[in-house]
């Protein structure tokens, strides 16, 4: 793969990449009632949710759910059975299986709180890397990188660096979004690079024509020379 060499031009980037991200964001954050909370546990839950299913589809399911259960704590006292039939319209039955386990070790070993601790997380059941990710950038507001098939999207074309399907678990990939989230706010900048790729930066055709970020895109001025 190819390797990005972190000189000065390279810091330029990351902070024209970040400032115009931010700027856009200011106007066209999309709004969803997981995005109104920092509360981990409501992050959770939300992740959980939307894994494989669209925004759409989970928001009413969300809302109910959060009302019915405030709390890792109500989610233990509440049987597997009831948790699975309150999740059942999501469909992926598995997912209600294993939030139930991870409550019942949430409750068990850590008090019904999330650990700040990334290994921690992700020893428990069903939690990997983008989970655990977004529970400590969007709970606790943590430079932790986001990375899924749209953000690596975007930074594979800025950067003119092979996707693939294991972009998501490359180091070079973590390594550079940390970089551009490792200041005061990079829940709000994570959450801006997630909707620009999905409004601006889409697969397939990409919207070169309303992209702020296209003069330094690898992307952009390669289908220039083309």
């Amino acid at each position: 793969m190819k390797t990005i060499t972190k000189d000065k031009n390279y810091f330029i980037k990351i902070k024209v990449i970040r400032t115009e991200l931010l700027i856009w964001g200011g106007q066209n954050l999309r709004r969803f009632p997981w995005r109104d909370t920092t509360d981990p546990y409501k992050i959770a839950v939300a992740e959980v949710m939307l894994h494989r299913t669209k925004a759409n589809q989970v928001e009413d399911i969300y809302v109910k759910f959060l009302h019915k259960y405030p709390d890792f704590e109500s989610i233990v006292k509440a049987d597997r059975e009831t948790i699975r039939s309150d999740m059942e319209s999501l469909g992926l039955f598995w997912r209600s299986d294993m939030f139930y386990d991870m409550a019942r070790e949430i409750v068990g070993n850590y008090s019904g709180k999330l650990p700040m601790d990334k290994r921690k997380l992700m020893e428990m059941p069903g939690v990997g890397n983008y989970i655990s990710a977004a529970i400590l950038c969007f709970g606790y507001n943590l430079p932790e990188p986001i990375l899924d098939t749209n953000t690596v999207r975007v930074i594979g074309r800025i950067f003119g660096l092979k996707i693939t399907d294991s972009s998501r678990r490359s180091k070079l990939y973590y390594d550079i979004m940390h970089d551009l989230v490792d200041f005061w706010d990079p829940r709000i900048l994570s959450l801006a690079l997630i909707d620009y790729a999905s409004i601006i930066c889409i697969a397939g055709k990409p919207r070169c024509d309303i992209c702020t970020l296209k003069d330094i895109c690898f992307f952009f001025n390669l289908t220039l020379s083309d």
